[in-house]
């Protein structure tokens, strides 16, 4: 199926405009969006130190990506599933574009040092996925 639209989703200004960009995109296209939360296996672990019961973090994390995250998805009325993970992001990101044979993947690029636009996540996806990667910076203007 190559009628997929990969997008990661977390709570930053540039996943916003990420999944905003992905809802465009597939609308115009007719295409449909998997949207994909990744919860990194270091931070389950911290809580875990500190003896915090993470699931109704990891329910939070639930509404938020079915509701106010993929908001932009439903206003177009795009077809959309999500998914919210454990893992690796990029891993996770990458098996789950394999999985649906994603026309492209979509995520929110970040400023860091020297205002480079790739974090990690964005950096392991670009070199490593066998399906074309957009990075969404964090400044694009509305269309």
């Amino acid at each position: 199926m190559t009628d997929v639209i990969v997008v990661g989703v977390d709570a930053s200004d540039s996943s916003h405009g990420a999944v905003k960009w992905s809802a465009r995109l597939a609308a115009a296209l007719d295409m449909q969006i998997e949207a994909v939360h990744v919860e990194s296996h270091f931070a389950l672990w911290e809580l875990s130190a500190l003896q915090v019961d993470f699931d109704p973090y990891l329910r939070e994390l639930q509404c938020r990506l079915d509701d106010a995250w993929t908001q932009p998805i439903r206003d177009l009325g795009v077809c959309y599933r999500t998914q919210l993970l454990r893992g690796d992001p990029s891993k996770e990101i990458m098996r789950v574009a394999d999985e649906v044979d994603a026309f492209l993947v979509v995520v929110g690029a970040q400023r860091h040092f020297h205002d480079h636009l790739i974090g990690g996540t964005a950096h392991k996806l670009v070199n490593r996925s066998r399906h074309p990667v957009v990075l969404v910076p964090p400044d694009l203007p509305s269309r």
